[in-house]
């Protein structure tokens, strides 16, 4: 009965911005307009708060023009406003596919004392008691184990790119066309941080990290990740610490030309790839 309940209201609030019914508030972009309700937007947006409480002499009372956003996301906006989500919905966290040791091959280094490794990938630290029982993973990197070791420097999934080689596999066109969704995860964490609507940036963050997890080794992760350090300011560390830690994950991605441009031309880019790979050895 809660859950129909539920349904029930959320459909109410869906039919509202479809209907336009009871509108006191009116949103344009590009051709597009939207009659919106002040006690749903301006709750959720402090700009659109202020824009109502403060109307400018540009804009006529109870209507807000938005003429430099792309219209498709500012629909995805209003989406949220009324929904609490936008498509492509968010994913059940169990539901999320990652890369597993299954898909890697594994080859294991012909050097003196090489027995004691393990090459268990992705390897992981106890991250809460600051041991490892299993600290000899490869040749190439070992976890620290010194007695003040500080649990913060625990490896966190680590792959030895040198040890280990991704089988690729086709995606199919379904797949291809769902990686485009990193790009969009980016623009609405943009404009949910340009109209100040906590929710919505809170929301895209972790659909792109979620995307991240699934599309890191297709062409779209890397006009994604250009978006995201062309669109926040450097104290912002929600996207960017997303795409450094994606690429200190997997390594490979270096050899694409797009990354590597990445890299050229953020610097904050590759002092966060620095961090996070050093903290993935154990390093920091």
């Amino acid at each position: 009965m809660a859950e129909k309940a539920r349904d029930d209201l959320a459909a109410t609030l869906q039919s509202l911005l479809l209907s336009g019914d009871h509108s006191d508030f009116t949103i344009t972009c590009q051709g597009d307009t939207y009659k919106v309700h002040k006690a749903v937007v301006c709750a959720r947006s402090g700009f659109f708060k202020r824009a109502e409480r403060f109307p400018t002499s540009e804009v006529k009372k109870d209507t807000v023009d938005l003429p430099e956003d792309e219209p498709a996301v500012v629909k995805l906006l209003m989406q949220y406003f009324y929904e609490g989500e936008y498509t492509p919905r968010l994913a059940d966290s169990d539901c999320v596919g990652v890369e597993t040791p299954s898909r890697m091959k594994v080859t294991k280094s012909k050097v003196k004392g090489s027995s004691k490794f393990h090459y268990n990938f992705p390897h992981s630290c106890h991250r809460f008691v600051g041991t490892c029982d299993e600290r000899f993973v490869c040749p190439h990197h070992t976890c620290p184990h010194n007695s003040d070791w500080d649990t913060k420097s625990c490896c966190s999934e680590f792959v030895c790119d040198t040890c280990c080689t991704q089988e690729d596999e086709p995606m199919s066109p379904a797949s291809q066309e769902a990686a485009k969704q990193l790009l969009l995860h980016a623009k609405m964490y943009e404009i949910g941080d340009k109209y100040d609507v906590v929710g919505l940036k809170q929301l895209a963050l972790e659909k792109f990290r979620q995307a991240c997890l699934l599309y890191w080794n297709c062409d779209d992760f890397a006009p994604a990740a250009h978006h995201a350090f062309t669109t926040t300011p450097e104290q912002d560390k929600g996207l960017r610490d997303v795409v450094s830690n994606t690429i200190s994950q997997h390594m490979t991605l270096l050899r694409k030309p797009a990354i590597e441009a990445l890299l050229n031309e953020f610097n904050g880019l590759a002092v966060g790839l620095l961090k996070a790979h050093g903290k993935n050895l154990g390093w920091v």
